[in-house]
């Protein structure tokens, strides 16, 4: 009697390890997060169990509710079920946003607000008895599936910084930005100076956040040009463009060059009243080229 126990208490758990862990490149920080454009898109989940089912098939279904709902139940999205004595050890999932909201029987153009779903990995298991509960029991780590219809708001205008035949921009940045886009842009003259209508794209940057500073280089110097910035979301939601800021390259002269316009002469003498001159306008051409070159930096 007491080597039965032993083999029940062992075989329960082995039923009570069991895990699924859900992996993929859809999933960040443990969300799945698409936008109301991407709502009939296919997103590839794969999951991987260990243990052994003794009591039950394990399904894979999507809730706004509690993993430990049925699958079946109103509102919940089956997407895939193992069976009782099926020993498959992984499996690819496709989680589709339309299809957890036709469950509902609503649509993805309706959406005004985020969405949140759960991805369950259910089944029942024994107890430590060796008896099967009748309760479903949630054994896969927490991924959540969002639907986000709403875009970022602008950004703000960004802060313009000419460079030779570059511009150095710098946008601000908040938490719902999750990757930036950056156009340079040709910009007319308005009749009272100012600037006018945006005119053809000439030169684009995206990268992710933080990296909020742009470089954009290939410009003609002299040239004022146009500048906006774009956010996007982690979902892929667009932004309205923000305020055009406007800059213009600079050339930078060499250091020599800054030594002659300082006063400095390409040949001299070594007199003192020379070399005084020529160690000033080296020391004021040094400031400038220095300068000049950290703000190529």
């Amino acid at each position: 009697m007491r080597h039965i126990f032993v083999v029940l208490l062992l075989t329960a758990s082995t039923a009570l390890g069991q895990t699924v862990s859900f992996t993929g490149a859809a999933i960040q920080n443990g969300e799945v997060t698409v936008s109301l454009a991407n709502c009939e898109k296919l997103n590839p989940v794969t999951w991987t169990r260990t243990g052994t089912l003794l009591c039950s098939s394990l399904t894979f279904f999507l809730t706004e509710g509690s993993c430990t709902d049925k699958p079946d139940a109103a509102g919940n999205f089956e997407v895939d079920e193992i069976g009782q004595n099926d020993t498959t050890a992984s499996g690819t999932i496709n989680l589709q946003m339309s299809k957890a909201l036709n469950a509902k029987g609503e649509t993805c153009e309706a959406q005004k607000a985020n969405r949140t779903y759960k991805l369950c990995a259910s089944t029942t298991r024994q107890t430590n008895l060796g008896q099967c509960d009748s309760t479903l029991v949630s054994i896969g780590n927490s991924v959540s599936f969002i639907l986000d219809p709403v875009a970022p708001n602008a950004p703000e205008a960004p802060a313009v910084t000419g460079l030779d035949s570059a511009l150095s921009v710098s946008v601000t940045t908040t938490s719902d930005m999750a990757r930036l886009k950056v156009e340079v842009v040709e910009v007319t003259q308005g009749d009272d100076g100012g600037s006018g209508t945006p005119g053809a794209v000439v030169r684009s940057k995206e990268q992710v956040t933080p990296n909020n500073v742009f470089r954009m280089d290939g410009l003609e110097n002299g040239k004022t040009y146009g500048v906006r910035a774009i956010a996007f979301d982690k979902a892929g939601n667009e932004s309205p463009a923000s305020a055009l800021a406007t800059g213009a390259p600079i050339a930078s002269n060499g250091f020599f060059d800054e030594y002659v316009d300082a006063g400095g002469q390409e040949t001299g003498g070594c007199g003192a009243g020379g070399g005084g001159l020529a160690v000033g306008a080296a020391m004021a051409a040094l400031g400038f080229w220095l300068t000049s070159r950290r703000k190529q930096s």
